[in-house]
């Protein structure tokens, strides 16, 4: 990778508004302990400060101002009362602490005044002082001398460009699918950049939100990024490493990071021309010129700032013929989560929150996985601010009830993110709005680009009678489907492309593919898509239109309907659906694999008093078989097997032990045979251990 901009941050960082006026940005600050929280300026109008310490005060966040005269100047600091009884925090302005406490007045973001200060000309420093390590936030600072209050968020709308960053390729979002948009790019060749809004990449995969990567691979390049842990697993810190490492080492692709984008600038087409972003670690105004771009962002964020047609809400069930979906059309969306987790210190901790506790609904609780959700009736966007601290309440309350239990006197808060793990809000239309049928009756897309196994995942907030932050979901399974390359670029502007949760797609369309695996498959589709628009001199739309997306199937490689995976030609492919020709006897259960990866649309599984699964071989005639095995990938299985196989060829039985859990959701080999027709194999689950699972097996004339 030719340029990555971690920059440290600019301290020195404060701006003349007008004459007698000083303005301190939020992203001017070196942070020290507090959070750049850039996930709600869309709608607020700017980054912000958040001290989220979990009960612990966070280091001071410390700017130097420029005062261009002498003279008394009258503070002000922009700032909000998330909650009654905490978040509070002061100023210190050279050296010396306001009388004022901040955070905890006002109940929407405004400006407190500070008082009047007597200031020399010359640098200054300022200090946010954080009071209790519950969630204090700050927007700036600003210094008036005779003049009016400020009004409204410090803007960067207006700000000049400081930097210009030129390419061919875009990517505005760096999670997982982004990661692999940009990636199956780069490496045709395409000179790519991809923008971030956070020091790391990998989105909700990341360890500042650590969901686990879940639905079908299919592609090398997501097994190569895709996060390596489950749910609120802290070493997701090695996958985040891992995935900074395979983007650095690429030659043609640049990681903007720490950087929002908050407008697209357009060409008379109605195209994209380029975008501007703030990077808040350098509190510098970036544009980014493209020919084409990719909306990753999860909100749809750059379709919107370009005007791209997007839905939002539940559509009714008659509009698309959707049985999942409700009667009548409403807003409601699937909601975000915080999943949060605790420690045992080797001493007792203290730890209170009376003031949350009332928000906990009783729920006395130590950990909270995915179903800690909300936001469902909410607007996730607008109200993503409201979203996030409601959850904070529900894990603070609870964790203070936990720990009025005497057991609990040694636990601590080990993890609780402050980045909302969204699940569905913007969603960016294209020419194909993938939908509930063509999961559930598997339609046989011609541009099919991308598969999945996952169930249609629906959440509800009826979990819990009054717990508005539990959440419970319904999961229909229906087997492997596909995703058409005509849901991955907008409709009406052209020159995007859009990966990840905000393809075109109903609301309950997205409820299968929305997991990380299935929307990285978009990713590498639509970088593989841009290599072709450079080759061909043309459109995304025109890969479809004018037929070039056989020759994306190709790029992308495996199997599509109606075209089989030519890396198994001469394969001869036996399944454990295949009827009258596998034999179970025992007990058995047959599984849907939401992970996808198996052979067929399901695989079926030992339980206690499984004795063997018998196949018949496809041989037509005697000779030296490569036998090949696979079976489908399972992140929960944690100990290797040991697999009896037995195979019988001409009165002759061979023998061997294999391990399952190896190369899940990948054919391999375990061994070469001498077969003649009528061989059979069998899995003798009498004389396995572990996980014993019978799907694909395949035979390769050597």
């Amino acid at each position: 990778m030719k340029n990555l901009l971690l920059a440290s941050a600019l301290i020195l960082g404060s701006s003349l508004g007008f004459a007698g006026r000083v303005d301190i940005h939020p992203q001017a600050f070196d942070p020290g302990g507090w959070k750049v929280d850039v996930q709600f300026m869309d709608v607020m109008g700017s980054a912000y400060l958040l001290a989220h310490g979990n009960g612990i005060r966070c280091l001071d966040a410390k700017a130097v101002a420029n005062i261009p005269e002498s003279g008394e100047w009258r503070v002000y600091v922009r700032s909000r009362s998330w909650v009654e009884g905490a978040g509070a925090f002061k100023v210190k302005v050279g050296g010396k602490i306001l009388d004022g406490t901040f955070g905890v007045t006002q109940s929407e973001w405004a400006w407190e005044d500070g008082g009047v200060v007597a200031l020399e000309k010359g640098t200054i420093g300022i200090s946010l002082v954080d009071c209790d390590g519950f969630a204090g936030r700050c927007a700036g600072v600003v210094f008036v001398k005779d003049g009016d209050a400020p009004e409204g968020p410090l803007s960067i709308e207006s700000a000049n460009v400081d930097e210009t960053i030129e390419t061919d390729f875009a990517i505005v979002g760096g999670g997982v699918p982004g990661v692999t948009a940009a990636l199956a790019a780069a490496r045709r060749g395409v000179k790519t950049a991809i923008i971030q809004d956070r020091p790391v990449l990998g989105g909700n995969a990341s360890a500042e939100i650590r969901v686990w990567s879940a639905g079908e691979a299919r592609y090398d390049i997501v097994r190569e990024v895709r996060g390596w842990f489950m749910n609120g697993e802290g070493d997701m810190k090695v996958s985040d490493l891992n995935r900074m490492r395979i983007v650095q080492d690429e030659e043609n692709l640049t990681a903007v990071l720490s950087t929002r984008v908050f407008a697209a600038e357009k060409n008379p087409d109605g195209s994209i021309a380029s975008v501007k972003a703030l990077d808040w670690k350098r509190n510098k105004i970036v544009r980014i010129k493209a020919k084409l771009f990719c909306d990753a962002t999860g909100d749809g964020w750059l379709g919107y700032y370009a005007g791209a047609d997007w839905r939002m809400g539940r559509e009714a069930g008659a509009e698309f013929g959707e049985k999942y979906a409700p009667e009548k059309a409403d807003s409601q969306t699937l909601g975000a989560s915080l999943m949060w987790t605790s420690a045992e210190a080797n001493t007792d901790m203290p730890f209170s929150a009376p003031w949350a506790e009332k928000h906990a609904c009783g729920i006395k609780a130590l950990q909270g996985g995915w179903d800690w959700e909300y936001g469902i009736r909410n607007d996730v966007i607008a109200e993503g601010e409201h979203v996030r601290d409601r959850l904070l309440l529900a894990v603070y309350g609870s964790f203070s009830l936990a720990k009025k239990d005497p057991g609990n006197a040694r636990k601590i808060l080990r993890f609780v993110p402050f980045v909302l793990a969204k699940r569905e809000s913007r969603r960016l239309m294209g020419d194909w709005i993938f939908k509930e049928s063509d999961v559930a009756e598997k339609r046989p897309f011609e541009d099919a680009i991308a598969s999945g196994s996952w169930s249609i995942d629906l959440h509800y907030d009826d979990a819990i009678k009054g717990v508005d932050f539990i959440t419970t979901c319904r999961q229909p399974h229906f087997g492997r489907y596909y995703i058409p390359y005509r849901s991955i670029y907008s409709r009406n502007i052209p020159n995007l492309f859009m990966v990840g949760r905000c393809f075109s797609c109903t609301h309950v369309g997205l409820g299968s593919p929305r997991v990380i695996n299935t929307l990285a498959q978009l990713g590498v589709a639509a970088g593989e898509a841009v290599a072709l628009c450079f080759k061909y001199d043309c459109k995304p739309r025109d890969i479809y239109t004018k037929g070039h997306y056989r020759e994306l199937q190709d790029l992308l490689g495996g199997e599509f309907p109606g075209r089989p995976d030519p890396r198994l030609k001469g394969w001869a492919i036996v399944d454990d659906e295949t009827p009258d020709v596998v034999f179970f006897k025992g007990n058995w259960e047959r599984k849907h694999n939401p992970n996808g990866e198996q052979v067929g649309d399901e695989s079926t599984f030992a339980k206690k008093g499984a004795i063997s699964a018998e196949y018949k071989l496809p041989v037509e005639r005697p000779g030296r078989y490569a036998l090949k095995m696979r079976v489908p990938y399972s992140p929960f299985v944690k100990h290797p097997s040991s697999t009896q196989i037995e195979i019988m060829s001409n009165g002759a039985k061979k023998i061997i032990k294999v391990d399952q859990t190896e190369k899940m959701g990948e054919w391999r080999e375990i061994g070469v045979f001498e077969l003649e027709k009528g061989s059979t194999l069998t899995i003798n689950a009498k004389e396995s251990k572990g996980t014993i699972i019978a799907d694909g097996f395949a035979v390769v004339l050597q």
